[in-house]
């Protein structure tokens, strides 16, 4: 096992959304947890033997500094284990890694445009938070099956006041492309491209946006784990 892993337990559950979930996890020792950012993800070590891993999106800020909050998609018996989250369950175990803050470009000479889906939307609300404190220009579209599993439905409208946020639901493959396509041209090259979600849904994004930006502005915020689908673009995870 990793020397920087960090054992917690369950401490509770409750829904975000339709099919969603947040769960919080404390230290054994009830020791503080490393401080880390809005849009922060951290990975959870699920079976020591194995070394199963996947990555999740932190919830909040580190202003409870003895646990951590992250977004999971329900286990619901759906065999896809590359799309369904274990059964989280009050007082289960894991091991934690050291949070990761995500990378964001802060110019008031630019733009920043940003793609959710699932429980990606966390780590996009994370980012826009920060891009509205540093008064950044942006421009946000989350996406979702249906206004019920839309996660963070309110909060992402409370930023309404400092960006453009849009919220999609229930678009069939051929239109949510179109949506991303046209949210995407014309960007300036200098334009940041942030996008978290399902991997076939930031596949799309990337090579969207490869068309109009610098390569090096495309940020993709990788969470779960297992082998990327190869199926249409969804908008859940």
């Amino acid at each position: 096992m990793r020397d920087n892993l960090v054992s917690v337990i369950v401490s509770r559950k409750w829904q975000l959304a339709e099919g969603y979930d947040a769960v919080q996890l404390q230290t054994r020792s009830r020791s503080e947890v490393p401080p880390f950012a809005d849009g922060a993800c951290v990975t959870l070590v699920l079976d020591n033997a194995n070394y199963n891993e996947k990555t999740y999106p932190l919830c909040c800020s580190s202003s409870q500094p003895l646990g951590y909050v992250i977004a999971v998609r329900q286990h619901d018996g759906d065999t896809d284990t590359k799309t369904t989250d274990v059964s989280f369950n009050q007082g289960d175990e894991a091991f934690v890694g050291t949070p990761r803050n995500p990378t964001i470009v802060l110019d008031g000479r630019g733009r920043s445009l940003l793609f959710a889906g699932g429980v990606g939307t966390a780590s996009i609300l994370g980012i826009a938070r920060q891009l509205a404190s540093a008064n950044q220009s942006f421009e946000l579209h989350n996406f979702a099956r249906s206004p019920e599993r839309a996660v963070f439905r309110d909060e992402l409208d409370a930023l309404q006041s400092h960006g453009k946020v849009y919220q999609h639901f229930g678009l069939a493959a051929e239109r949510l492309i179109q949506t991303t396509h046209h949210a995407l041209s014309p960007a300036h090259a200098n334009t940041q491209v942030y996008c978290s979600g399902p991997p076939t849904f930031m596949d799309l994004i990337e090579r969207q946006a490869r068309e109009w930006v610098y390569p090096g502005n495309i940020h993709k915020l990788v969470l779960g784990g297992g082998k990327i689908s190869k199926s249409s673009p969804v908008q859940d995870e």
